[in-house]
């Protein structure tokens, strides 16, 4: 499966292949489970053969741009699938993205189509406004004047379909960043990207039958990961279990009715799993192992997650620009609580200070990234791209540090860190602080100016239910607990932290309410 390449030559691939691999090893076996429906391997495969000959059809080809907006169902997959073997990219959005957020997405990517669902009426009439979108693919049979009706479009068309064949350069997906600073950036990832990156994501799991469920949005980097890594598995008794949405109980039924091995979030969803109520009506037994990633896990988090419910909570580190996960921790290595663990697959891992020179061991600075997952740049955006990855290095903007066994550390964002009268404050090491009081429920930490300091430390809390808890009373636990000096000096409570449809803070937001 690999591309290893001695004669430096490119190597003709299509990771829609991996599908093909899976059926023949196989022959047809469950795959998928959604709202407990089975889908079997075939299933999918004959519908992308016919959703491919439907797309070629209507004139889309090779190096086009599909922007497909929808919630986790089925036909995403297929969906994926279809474009993949046409050879076209896939430009994959959150579907509760405002109709701001969606036209510059279409508008920036030149895309030839757009495929979502009739309940974004506002982005399909952008999108039908548009002069160079061809056509608007809807899901479902309510189909708006001047679009396409999906089943419409495939129910005449052949399962047969002879797959793309592509250059390992040639861009597949072409995913944008939260944009959480500023408008988002395309970032170009490649056929060869998305190969090495899921064979070797999955060679660390591939010891025995796994029954994964996803919360996680497909419109996410992590689902095409995921369904990429699913096609590999060797195991035909392995299933996908796919959710709609994060919904807490019907997380705890689905372990429960399906016997879930291991499951992947962000950090904020296992508190509120954590949290819920209903998880004392419910067996989790079948449950070893779970992943967090995309935010720091905080040690208050880890250490209840695994001492109340025996689950191991590994943490991976990862970006988009780097076909996501780049370090977790491997099923033969040892555990190292704080640790993203090490290095996956060809993936080269540095820390450098400010002037890009290699720190040593122990060290804090810029995570830096080299190897076959690294994207090809941000679309259109010549000079961020150079920016990011000059040297020929991948420039994350993430602070960390290694240890002499080549454990990843990951302690804070970059632009995050409050600089304090000279003194870095990484915000994640105050808001582990915060959390141990048994009052604060939430916390995240920014910094704010201030005359004397240049910037100084604040905290938004939310409180536990039917708690009081004083300004007072949080600075002076961060105190006892805490370096005095990089301890928050304004606390401010509300009622909900502003994050990401995948989870991350929203810090830039929380800037903006400051009384």
């Amino acid at each position: 499966m690999g591309l290893d390449n001695k004669n430096n030559e490119k190597q003709i691939i299509n990771v829609a292949s991996f599908l093909e691999d899976h059926i023949n090893r196989h022959g047809k076996v469950p795959s998928l489970v959604f709202e407990d429906k089975e889908y079997t391997n075939l299933w999918i495969r004959d519908n992308a053969n016919r959703l491919a000959n439907g797309l070629i059809s209507l004139g889309i080809k090779k190096g086009d741009m599909v922007v497909v907006s929808l919630q986790n169902c089925p036909e995403v997959l297929v969906l994926y699938q279809a474009i993949l073997r046409i050879g076209a990219i896939i430009i994959p959005i959150m579907f509760n993205f405002s109709a701001e957020e969606t036209q510059f997405i279409l508008s920036d990517c030149e895309a030839v189509a757009f495929i979502t669902s009739s309940e974004a009426a506002e982005k399909i009439q952008i999108s039908l406004d548009m002069p160079h979108i061809n056509h608007v693919i809807i899901l479902e049979d309510d189909a708006p004047s001047g679009t396409i009706y999906y089943e419409k479009l495939i129910s005449d068309q052949s399962d047969k379909f002879e797959i793309t064949n592509m250059d390992e350069d040639d861009i597949a997906l072409l995913i944008y960043t939260a944009g959480t600073t500023g408008r988002p950036k395309g970032v170009m990832l490649s056929y060869g990207n998305l190969h090495h990156h899921a064979v070797a994501t999955y060679d660390l799991w591939d010891k025995e039958p796994r029954r994964q469920l996803s919360c996680l949005p497909l419109a996410h980097m992590f689902g095409v990961t995921a369904m990429l890594i699913d096609q590999l598995n060797r195991h035909p008794e392995s299933v996908f279990v796919l959710m709609r949405w994060f919904d807490p109980e019907e997380i705890f039924r689905l372990i429960e009715k399906y016997k879930i091995s291991g499951m992947g979030g962000v950090p904020t969803m296992f508190w509120i799993l954590l949290n819920d109520p209903s998880i004392k009506k419910y067996d989790l037994s079948s449950m070893d192992q779970c992943v967090a990633g995309a935010a720091p896990v905080p040690d208050e988090l880890r250490n209840d997650f695994e001492g109340k419910l025996n689950i191991n909570m590994l943490e991976a580190y990862g970006l988009s620009e780097s076909c996501s996960a780049v370090a977790c921790t491997h099923h033969n290595e040892a555990r190292k609580p704080g640790s993203a663990g090490t290095r996956i697959g060809k993936t080269i891992i540095k820390i450098f200070d400010d002037t890009d020179n290699e720190l040593p061991a122990g060290e804090s600075g810029e995570i830096v990234i080299k190897g076959p997952t690294v994207m090809k740049g941000y679309y259109k955006r010549l000079e961020e791209t150079k920016a990011t990855l000059r040297g020929g290095w991948l420039h994350t903007g993430d602070v960390g540090y290694m240890d002499e066994d080549g454990y990843l550390y990951v302690t804070d964002r970059k632009k995050d860190m409050i600089i304090k009268g000279g003194e870095n404050i990484f915000p994640s090491e105050v808001e582990n602080i915060l959390l141990k009081h048994p009052q604060v429920a939430e916390a995240a930490v920014i910094g704010f100016p201030d005359k004397k300091y240049g910037e100084d430390v604040m905290a938004f809390v939310i409180k536990e239910a039917d708690e009081e808890v004083t300004e007072e009373d949080i600075i002076a636990h961060c105190h006892r607990n805490y370096t005095k000096f990089k301890s928050p000096t304004k606390i401010q409570f509300i009622d909900n932290i502003p994050k990401s449809l995948v989870g991350k803070i929203l810090k830039k937001e929380l800037r903006g309410i400051i009384k």
